[in-house]
């Protein structure tokens, strides 16, 4: 299984469509006043839609619902490619980490939104887990320069290498993508975040309460988290995960 596509709310479809093309380099396959659909440059699937909400306004920080986006690019070229467009477009970074496995950058969208551009290290290269746990990460600062003088790449095959929620409980988040869906948990963070994957994958769910413990789900009229879609499941199936996100499985 993996994350086919994530469905987002923003309060401008035009402006968030453009911010997200600038960051990540992907291109619009259509684009209108109420809906967008963008996926990478040189084809494949759509991988985010977004949507008109309702009521325009910054996302709640403090609610269940989406922590961030994850793009993830085949090489450290892409990486260093989508760098530097952040450079130039002056786009501040909320974050940038070495997690053993993979090197990201953190930012937020126009509404608040969160949003990881990264890529994974080779499997071969990730550290063997400690006990109790299926794979080893870290969250170390990640060299910014060096990744600046890797050559540059482009965003041909960008797609979602995962979503991280922001959930009221572990314990039930858990429950849901491992019994319900079908993933296996792969390592936690203490008590406040866990990590879920198929057949190996360092992560393709991540659930923390680092914001959200024992919170509603952002308002469904605002901007937020629309759907997860997870494709390469068994059979299609239409679920919601405790706090309410709704999740498609596709075949």
């Amino acid at each position: 299984m993996h994350v086919e596509r994530i469905e987002l709310r923003v309060s401008d479809v035009e402006r968030s469509a453009g911010f997200y093309a600038r960051v990540t380099g992907m291109t619009a396959r259509s684009l209108g006043l109420d809906r967008a659909e963008l996926g990478a440059p040189d084809g494949g699937p759509v991988r985010l839609v977004l949507r008109r909400a309702e009521r325009p306004g910054q996302a709640l920080r403090r609610a269940a619902g989406l922590f961030h986006t994850a793009f993830r690019y085949p090489t450290r070229a892409g990486l260093a490619a989508a760098l530097q467009r952040l450079l130039e477009e002056r786009v501040g970074l909320s974050g940038a980490s070495d997690h053993l496995v993979s090197e990201a950058l953190y930012l937020d969208d126009p509404d608040g939104l969160g949003i990881e551009l990264y890529r994974d290290r080779p499997r071969e290269q990730w550290p063997e887990p400690g006990p109790g746990q299926k794979v080893a990460m870290a969250t170390l600062p990640l060299d910014l320069e060096d990744l600046l003088r890797e050559e540059r790449g482009d965003s041909a095959g960008v797609d979602v290498g995962h979503v991280h929620l922001k959930v009221a409980e572990i314990p039930p988040a858990i429950d849901f993508w491992t019994r319900e869906v079908g993933m296996e948990l792969m390592t936690m963070y203490g008590a406040d975040a866990a990590f879920l994957a198929d057949e190996g994958y360092h992560h393709h769910v991540g659930a923390n309460v680092w914001m959200s413990r024992g919170q509603p789900l952002e308002p469904p009229e605002g901007p937020g988290l629309d759907a997860v879609v997870i494709g390469g499941a068994p059979e299609r199936r239409e679920l919601r995960t405790p706090d309410g996100v709704p999740v498609l499985l596709e075949p």
